[in-house]
């Protein structure tokens, strides 16, 4: 009798252990698949159902992983995770209901034969010479940092700088920015003359000269740069005379420097100006005692201003 109970117990026992396997082993597998690592740094995403998917996140003042702070007015529909509460980077608040817009200018070439021709950079000469208060006497302003064309020939503005500046035995300022681009230390402003036939030095200098005290309200004469009585040159004339020291005349075609100011040969050369060099000058000259200036052939003296 004993031994019948042991055998229906076992027996019991065995059916609930079957039971057991039988039922745990599909549960056992997805808990598993849910908890456990994926191999290979591999990650499982579970199939999309009608309970996952993306919910609109409550309309908040939130901070963007990027470093801004985006204030809504209204719903943001986004799995991407949103921290809250950071200071925003440089101050600046951006509404999510506006598309952030900056305008990314981009220059024409600078080609002297399409002066007239490329509305753009037609523009873009005129204001820039107008800025400084001419018009005609300059073909072009070009920045330290810029590239023209003249011809066939690309013209990188800093070469012309380096040449003139070895030349004279100077040291060409530059700076090497963290992306390893050079860069001179201080963006200049230079007026270029293309030289055309019949030109000669004295007359472009002159030209330049009487355009810029135009724009000041001063009307030269167009004899103001003949010598006065006894010969002795004026004003205007000492100044012209300075300004050939001043200025750079670059041969484009054989790329090089020229150190001879009477030849200029049209359309192969160029006379560059140092706007900054040449206002600062002009500005400090008193008009009114102009002929009063003294120049040795090298250094200038100039009646200054009244302050």
């Amino acid at each position: 009798m004993f031994q019948k109970k042991n055998k229906k117990l076992l027996m019991l026992i065995a059916v609930v252990l079957v039971g057991v396997l039988f039922w745990g082993i599909p549960y056992l597998n997805k808990f598993q698949e849910n908890n456990l690592t994926p191999a290979n740094n591999k990650t499982v995403i579970p199939q999309k159902t009608e309970n996952n998917k993306q919910r609109p996140l409550v309309k908040t003042d939130k901070t963007i992983s990027a470093g801004k702070t985006v204030k809504t007015n209204g719903t943001i529909t986004s799995d991407k995770a949103i921290k809250a509460d950071k200071p925003v980077a440089g101050g600046t608040t951006v509404k999510a209901d506006e598309i952030a817009q900056g305008k990314i200018i981009v220059l024409p070439d600078i080609d002297y034969k399409n002066l007239k021709k490329n509305e753009k950079l037609k523009q873009l000469m005129v204001s820039r010479k107008e800025e400084l208060g001419f018009k005609k006497s300059l073909d072009m302003i070009v920045k330290s940092d810029e590239t023209f064309k003249v011809g066939d020939v690309q013209i990188p503005l800093r070469d012309i700088l380096e040449k003139a500046s070895f030349k004279e035995g100077k040291v060409f300022e530059e700076k090497i920015e963290d992306s390893g681009a050079v860069q001179p230390e201080k963006i200049k402003k230079f007026g270029i003359y293309v030289v055309q036939p019949g030109d000669n030095i004295w007359n472009i200098h002159f030209n330049i000269l009487k355009e810029f005290y135009e724009h000041q309200g001063i009307k030269i004469s167009p004899v103001a740069d003949e010598p006065l009585s006894k010969g002795i040159s004026s004003g205007i004339g000492k100044i012209l005379k300075f300004s050939e020291t001043m200025v750079i005349i670059y041969n484009f075609i054989e790329q090089k420097i020229d150190s001879n100011i009477e030849l200029i040969e049209p359309l192969s050369k160029i006379i560059i100006y140092n706007m900054e060099e040449i206002f600062s000058l002009l500005q400090e000259v008193n008009y009114e005692s102009i002929d009063r200036i003294q120049f040795d052939g090298k250094t200038i003296w100039v009646p200054t201003k009244k302050l």
